[in-house]
């Protein structure tokens, strides 16, 4: 579907050169707690779908708490209760009423689903049955591609685990969608980091696991500390070939990350270890991988990061190239900027003012200007909130543009888990997958983000859903959030027509009012606005033709629908 959509963003300087050097502030007072320690589980994710990212958080590795973005730019808590002490975190709509859900698991202590109620205002608590597992990191995705989103968990101490949805957001113990062993014979224990991913191209979901058995570390050769990739035949059936695909460093992987770092198409990798250098990978397009790291100027940022815990991989400064973000127990964080050529260059002293040397970060938009944002956590050990708060850091921003893409499966799960999405224009092409859970112990934000540098337009977005459809819109201008629903394209921003007379939905998203156009063949006369639940919030009766315009400054922050005469419009109050 393709859709012609005008920028509702004020103009912009653009700057005369696409690649920029990037700041970021410490803004920990947006927040309504400033005092919070949450050890490493944290995400940064859309959890009331009004496009905004959201903070969520385990106050003292016990209390969850959740932050929600306001369209002024401030954060209002809820505090959901005790979750017990969590190492993994993942977010997701795993029962499609229009709310993300959260399962969060740790040491031995049940692995917990807090299911948002029907206007998202609360939160069930369940324990999921199965095995007691060490829960490391977690991850949502839909492994049997049924169009519901499953879960995944990795085991510290043993096999990781791999839960069934029904559609309707139950899950059962399912070893037999994937199961995950060592690479030899071993108890299958050592799983820490896991990402699902297409590697290859080839229109499936592949899963990467790094291995890093503390109690192996004497042994080059145990099982337990071999990273493990599984790749998919397209049939759901998974067969392990990290050795082959160059991903077996025989070093002791805590976190890999999968992004496209030269936009040519395919993923590439940065992978942390423990006890020799962290390693960045070049993906050759054919299923095989070859280490730059020396050659893409990052070994002595890799040297000093130390013990390495984490890795997120988003273009902070909107240049079109994927930037690098390392957390570490006892070196120092990195934030390496892609020089566009295969090489990077560490910054100095990226987020001033940190409490610490930064363990966790989750990564999003938390004041909605376009950049990347981040916040970080402080930690004892791996995982214990060492009492140190958590701070945010915003990103000052420069004059390069951006885009942001928000996806509603329909045959495809709701949040669009596993979709590829890929964009094209002056810059040449980029592409993203959308992930629930990645790296070690975090979620980053579902809404998918691209730098455009000086371009101020996309020529062409392409969505390939994990059901196979694809959706296409062109000549999209940058600078706005876009959502894009499977089978439909482009929602939220396209003119409205249809027999009635009626046309032109707008602005949107909007803060006190919406307007439209009626002609003098209108043949309604009451238009009507329902919040996502279907229940009516406004009525308009039409008096005359021309622009009609309601009030809305009086809603609540979230998704809306107008209905003139035959025709239903999507749009955002914030």
């Amino acid at each position: 579907m393709k859709r012609k959509l005008c920028s509702l963003a004020a103009i912009i300087l653009v700057s005369a050169f696409a690649k920029a050097q990037i700041t970021f502030t410490e803004s920990t007072s947006i927040l309504e707690n400033t005092t919070l320690s949450s050890g490493v589980a944290m995400a940064v994710t859309d959890l009331n779908n009004d496009r905004l990212d959201d903070i969520i958080r385990i106050d003292d590795g016990i209390n969850l708490q959740i932050e929600y973005q306001q369209a002024d730019g401030t954060y209002q808590r809820v505090q959901v209760g005790n979750v017990a002490s969590p190492w993994g975190i993942s977010i997701a709509d795993v029962d499609e009423n229009g709310f993300n859900d959260i399962i969060v698991g740790g040491a031995y202590d049940g692995l917990r689903l807090l299911t948002a109620n029907d206007d998202g205002t609360d939160f069930s608590l369940s324990t999921l049955g199965g095995p007691n597992i060490f829960v490391q990191n977690t991850n949502f995705v839909d492994i049997n591609n049924d169009g519901a989103i499953d879960y995944f968990a990795c085991h510290d101490d043993g096999i990781s685990s791999p839960y069934e949805n029904d559609g309707n957001g139950n899950f059962t113990y399912n070893l037999d969608m994937i199961n995950a062993v060592s690479a030899g014979e071993s108890d299958n224990s050592g799983n820490y980091g896991s990402i699902w991913t297409d590697y290859d191209n080839d229109g499936d979901l592949d899963l990467f696991i790094s291995k890093c058995r503390i109690q192996a570390q004497g042994d080059p050769t145990d099982p337990r500390r071999l990273n493990v990739l599984y790749q998919n035949d397209g049939s759901n059936n998974f067969t392990e070939v990290a050795e082959t695909a160059g991903l077996r460093p025989m070093a002791q992987t805590w976190a890999t990350n999968f992004e496209d770092i030269d936009n040519d198409g395919d993923f590439d990798v940065v992978m942390v270890n423990h006890y020799t250098r962290s390693q960045i990978y070049e993906n050759n397009g054919d299923g095989t991988f070859t280490d730059i790291t020396t050659t893409s100027g990052v070994a002595p940022a890799m040297d000093a990061l130390g013990f390495g815990i984490q890795v997120a991989m988003e273009d902070f400064n909107n240049d079109t190239f994927i930037d690098v973000v390392l957390t570490t127990t006892d070196g120092t964080h990195q934030l390496l900027l892609n020089d566009g050529d295969l090489t990077f260059t560490a910054v100095s002293n990226p987020f001033p003012n940190a409490n610490d040397q930064i363990q966790s970060a989750a990564v999003g938009d938390l004041n909605n200007d376009g950049f990347v944002d981040l916040i970080a956590g402080y930690a004892n050990g791996f995982n214990n909130p060492s009492g140190v708060a958590d701070q945010v850091f915003m990103n000052d921003g420069n004059d390069n543009n951006w885009i942001k893409i928000a996806l509603e499966g329909v045959e495809s799960n709701s949040n669009g888990i596993g979709a590829r999405v890929e964009i094209e224009g002056l810059w040449g092409s980029q592409v993203r997958e959308v992930r629930a859970g990645e790296s070690y112990g975090t979620q980053n934000s579902l809404i998918t983000h691209f730098g455009l540098g000086t371009a101020d337009e996309i020529e062409t977005i392409t969505v390939t859903w994990p059901s196979g459809t694809v959706d296409t819109a062109e000549n999209i201008n940058g600078n706005i959030t876009i959502t894009v629903r499977e089978g439909e394209g482009v929602l939220g921003l396209e003119d409205v027509t249809d027999a009635s007379g009626v046309s032109g939905l707008f602005p949107n998203p909007a803060t006190t009012q919406i307007s439209f156009t009626t002609t003098p063949n209108i043949q309604v006369n009451t238009i009507y606005v329902y919040d996502i639940l279907g229940q009516k919030v406004r009525t308009q009766n039409i008096q005359a033709t021309g622009i009609q315009s309601i009030d809305i400054s009086n809603l609540t922050a979230g998704v809306y629908f107008v209905s003139i005469g035959d025709t239903v419009q999507k749009f955002i109050k914030k």
